[in-house]
């Protein structure tokens, strides 16, 4: 039996059908090529799935539901010869040819100027995926870095290699890495940030108390004991003389 009697085969006999008659009130989905198609009621809902037989995958959604509208949610997929979805790779090259089959293993290759990111390798597994999955091919330069908010940068050329300089504006002094380099599409470090300069309080200038006696403590209680004389209406002249009587009232107690 060729390709194309098989194919024409496995069309007629794949739709199966699991539900009752009077459940089959939605419209019955077109056939797909190399694929079996079920349907079944689950939950209140007919859901079909389609099933890609050996040797073709699925491309597209493989369930679909039919709605209370009694329409399905999807259009049906396609089932494409080869057991995995065709390698990709931009910027790059793979190894493998022709349809996939399982098992099969494919290698990774970037172009010139670019790098591989991820597996250098993939193979075909039983449920049509690929593992581990294909890689990235970046490009060795980087892009344009940005700027931290009050600073800059200055260096136009962003090639693999090239390094450029972070600085801040005024009265801002920098955190982090100033000097960075482009390595493999990458910047060496993280962009630095621009803090702003604490500047210390001024002091208070010492009053002439202070000054004369170099002690703020003792200029306090001067002044405050200035503030009670003032309060009880004496002066310093007084109060020398009252001090003075007192005195000489105390010695004359000690005389004999």
């Amino acid at each position: 039996m060729d390709h194309k009697m098989f194919s024409r085969f496995a069309c007629c006999l794949v739709v199966v059908w699991l539900v009752s008659a009077s459940d089959e009130s939605c419209p019955e989905l077109p056939p797909v090529d190399n694929s079996i198609f079920v349907a079944n009621k689950m939950e209140g809902k007919i859901l079909g799935t389609y099933l890609c037989i050996q040797g073709y995958h699925l491309v597209g959604e493989k369930t679909l539901f039919c709605n209370a509208s009694l329409e399905w949610n999807g259009s049906p997929p396609e089932c494409r010869f080869g057991h995995c979805p065709n390698p990709v790779l931009a910027n790059g090259e793979f190894s493998s040819l022709g349809p996939v089959s399982v098992n099969d293993n494919i290698t990774f290759k970037c172009n010139e100027h670019y790098i591989l990111k991820g597996s250098s390798w993939s193979q075909c597994l039983e449920d049509h995926t690929w593992v581990p999955p294909f890689p990235v091919c970046k490009s060795r330069h980087c892009g344009p870095p940005g700027n931290p908010a009050h600073g800059y940068f200055e260096g136009g050329d962003f090639s693999s290699g090239s390094t450029i300089t972070y600085y801040c504006e005024e009265k801002y002094h920098l955190v982090g890495t100033q000097h960075q380099q482009c390595i493999d599409g990458e910047w060496s470090s993280a962009i630095p940030v621009c803090e702003l300069i604490q500047e210390a309080p001024t002091p208070a200038p010492q009053t002439e108390c202070e000054k004369a006696l170099e002690s703020e403590e003792v200029c306090k209680a001067v002044k405050k004991f200035m503030q009670r004389l003032q309060e009880n209406g004496l002066t310093m002249e007084e109060l020398k003389y009252s001090l003075e009587m007192k005195k000489a009232e105390l010695a004359a107690k000690m005389l004999p």
